[in-house]
């Protein structure tokens, strides 16, 4: 059996913390029985010719996050660093478990989008258009879910992958997340919503998405693997009942929901939805049994 863990430092200021997880919260307006949504976003660029990209978010409730860093502890051997970068043979049994962990708690979900490559046609070397769809791919995503959810505007925040998600500054992260996904959602900015750049290793949740979403990718971008990281992709189908990952998610899946395309220009009007459009491509999505 392993010894306690030795102690991490967490960026943000979040440490794990005891407080039971039906606990009840005042949120800003001062209505108790609100949770927070805690969304950790990262987007997997395309960084090579007829390389897919794409974007993914972790979900869960702000009030499960020390709940959520006691299940990572309990799957992480010593100081194992997590995250696709970091799957090899020695650390293969402690992603096993982390996706094992996955699927067995149901308050932690997964959405995602795979897009091929130069889809949409003007995607650029600055990765611009992979920005906005990035952005107008939460925008629906927290949008859905209030509609879901009408009666109880839950208050977001969202942790972003500040190394993968393209932007040249804490600050234009920052910006282009209240701007583009926050205030469109709702209206207005309100105070009890936040987005705060996170470095990937030390988030435990951003490493989460980061597997998840890059397995995803190289399994449509047919990219050659190593062994440990085939496992990690067999892991996943097994779990989902797919025969591969290129696959798409039916229609109101809630756990593990991926969708082919990217989202279009999102709307001037808060509450219209932005479409997910296909690509031109003769590869179509097969949905799961």
């Amino acid at each position: 059996m392993l010894g306690p863990a030795a102690p991490r430092r967490y960026h943000g200021g979040v440490p794990p913390t005891d407080t039971p997880s039906d606990a009840v919260f005042p949120h800003a307006g001062g209505k108790r029985g609100l949770r927070r949504w805690l969304l950790c976003a990262t987007l997997a660029r395309s960084e090579a010719p007829r390389s897919c990209w794409g974007a993914g978010v972790l979900w869960l409730n702000w009030q499960r996050r020390g709940d959520f860093q006691h299940l990572v502890r309990d799957t992480r051997e010593n100081e194992t660093r997590l995250g696709w970068a970091h799957v090899q043979a020695d650390t293969l049994a402690a992603h096993e478990s982390l996706v094992d962990a996955f699927f067995a708690t149901p308050w932690l979900s997964f959405d995602a989008f795979i897009a091929e490559p130069n889809f949409p046609e003007d995607s650029g070397s600055d990765g611009a258009t992979q920005r906005r769809a990035f952005e107008d791919f939460l925008h629906a995503q927290i949008a859905e879910r209030l509609r879901a959810e009408p009666d109880e505007p839950q208050p977001v925040r969202i942790w972003l992958d500040a190394q993968h998600s393209g932007y040249e500054s804490r600050k234009q992260a920052t910006t282009a997340m209240e701007d583009h996904v926050l205030r469109p959602v709702f209206g207005r900015l309100r105070p009890c919503d936040k987005a705060i750049p996170h470095r990937l290793e030390r988030t435990q949740g951003l490493e989460l998405a980061n597997l998840l979403l890059e397995a995803l990718r190289a399994a449509w971008t047919r990219t050659t693997l190593g062994g440990p990281r085939r496992a990690v992709q067999a892991r996943l189908a097994n779990h989902l009942g797919w025969a591969d990952l290129c696959t798409t998610s039916r229609p109101g899946e809630t756990k593990f929901n991926v969708r082919l395309g990217a989202p279009q220009e999102r709307s001037r009007r808060a509450t219209q939805l932005p479409l997910f459009a296909l690509p031109p491509s003769s590869r179509r999505p097969v949905l799961s049994p």
